[in-house]
């Protein structure tokens, strides 16, 4: 019983201080934190530092599309609740004029910005698998065959599909 126990620890020890992890925005190896920017001094197989790269940089680009978006939702949505509903004008023979205010054009850029800002989570999912494979091919672990079952519409309904 004491030897299973002694080499459950072992493991246990082994496991947490050989393997790189990552918990937030910092990459964990032999008990050391270190930044994502350091990404190549954790990585030694030069496979896992290359889909490290690449989910890199389909973070950048997720967080610019995000970002862009985000501003264009708040801005216009600031200017639609801003804006008057009517306005009144005074002619000059004491005329009074009143025009409504037309937020259709604010609306359109309102939903290219919510659009945009949607295009950016598959960049988001890419990093994230990006990551997850870097980190799983540095420690050793198998990322190889993984079939799954997929439900899809077809042309008369729906089709389940076996992809691997």
């Amino acid at each position: 019983m004491n030897k299973f126990l002694l080499l459950g620890l072992a493991l246990s020890f082994q496991s947490v201080f050989s393997q790189v992890s990552m918990s937030g925005r910092k990459l964990s190896k032999d008990g050391q934190t270190y930044k994502i920017s350091k990404y190549e001094q954790v990585f030694d197989n030069t496979e896992a530092r290359n889909y490290f790269k690449k989910g890199r940089s389909n973070k950048t680009f997720g967080d610019i599309l995000g970002t862009v978006g985000g501003f264009g939702m708040g801005f216009t949505l600031g200017q639609i609740i801003s804006s008057p509903k009517e306005t009144k004008v005074e002619g000059i023979f004491g005329t009074t004029y009143v025009y409504k205010t037309d937020n259709s054009a604010r609306w359109t850029v309102f939903g290219i910005s919510a659009g945009i800002a949607l295009a950016s989570i598959p960049f988001y999912l890419g990093a994230k698998k990006n990551f997850d494979k870097a980190i799983q091919t540095e420690n050793g672990e198998s990322t190889a065959f993984q079939p799954y079952f997929k439900v899809e519409t077809a042309e008369n309904g729906l089709a389940l599909s076996y992809n691997f």
